[in-house]
């Protein structure tokens, strides 16, 4: 019936962690939207295509089936048909693990088979598995995945197979990171506060200290919230570790060593103000700033990172873990 040309044995199995929502992609041909997982660089329709104007055929269950021809030319605007090295990584990301018989079922969803348009019959073939159209210049190629085994195969179909089609979508890294890559703020979803952040190397930064509540007034100098706002709010180690927006993190130790060694590239007008909380008192907010590392040392400590703004120096300490010190949120761009 149909001819192998590789054999991949894989298994679907989500793993990753997202810092938004799984993205949704609007095809504007005809209003109809899709879903989609981020894997690698890019995002997967975990929907099938379902254009009418090209669709080939539909069987019982409304699956929508496009011929050979036409595969090339099949996804909406702003996306693609994955080729074959796109499916290997896919492979490689997604389909490996103990759950393999569950996930590739999973991204299945109700899709089975493949129709050869020369059977005037219209009978189903390769009933036990799914199969997706591939971007294949040399040959009418198709990844088969098996829900009876949990197994995935590059096949070649007759040449008037049709089958289903999934897309393929860039990621945009800052919009997952709900930054504005235009303006580079990031709007925290939370409470919809802004921060300004710079790019060093892969990582964003934010440029000011968070304000997201955890508590209540005291988490402000002199427990007045015009210093919070002014200069973002007092944390605990505990609750700084808990305080970033999803997908952003607390920065360890190795990460703030990272960056500040570019010395010269730091403002120090806007690192090193604000104190710190010091149990009922508090260090000089007109000339430094402390931040937490979501690294600990010592028992009941955290490192913590000094930056003296008159001075432009910095001090690296273990603080006890109950002092109020600020947060500078980082994330990496992939």
């Amino acid at each position: 019936m149909f001819r192998l040309v590789g054999r991949l044995a894989v298994a679907f199995i989500f793993v990753a962690e997202f810092a938004y929502a799984d993205p949704v992609v609007r095809d504007s041909r005809d209003g109809r939207t899709y879903r989609a997982i981020a894997s690698g660089k890019l995002n997967w329709f975990t929907d099938n295509l379902s254009y009418q104007k090209t669709v080939a055929f539909r069987d019982n269950d409304k699956n929508s089936f496009y011929k050979q021809s036409g595969w090339m030319a099949s996804c909406p605007a702003g996306t693609h048909l994955p080729d074959i090295q796109e499916w290997t990584l896919f492979a490689k990301d997604r389909f490996t693990g103990p759950r393999k018989l569950s996930n590739v079922k999973s991204f299945a969803g109700k899709t089975r088979g493949f129709y050869d348009m020369a059977d005037p019959a219209r009978n189903i073939q390769g009933k036990d598995a799914a199969y997706f159209a591939v971007a294949d210049p040399d040959g009418a190629r198709a990844m088969m995945l098996d829900v009876k085994r949990g197994n995935a195969k590059m096949v070649t179909l007759p040449p008037e197979a049709v089958v289903t089609v999934r897309c393929v979508s860039e990621r945009d890294f800052y919009a997952e990171k709900f930054v504005d890559s235009k303006t580079m703020k990031l709007t925290d979803p939370r409470d919809n506060q802004v921060y300004k952040v710079e790019q060093r190397d892969d990582r964003l930064w934010m440029v000011s200290n968070l304000k997201y509540s955890l508590t209540s007034a005291k988490q402000c100098l002199l427990e007045d919230t015009t210093f919070c706002k002014k200069f973002g709010r007092y944390y605990t180690h505990t609750e700084a570790k808990k305080a970033c927006p999803s997908g952003w993190h607390l920065p360890d130790d190795g990460e703030w060593r990272d960056f500040q060694k570019d010395r010269a590239r730091l403002n120090w007008d806007n690192l090193g103000r604000g104190g710190c909380k010091d149990w009922d008192g508090y260090c000089n907010s007109d000339m430094t700033g402390h931040y937490w590392s979501s690294t600990s040392i010592m028992k009941n400590t955290g490192r913590s990172w000094e930056f003296r703004r008159q001075a432009k120096s910095i001090d690296r300490t273990d603080q006890n873990v109950q002092k109020g010190l600020y947060v500078r949120c980082v994330t990496e761009l992939n």
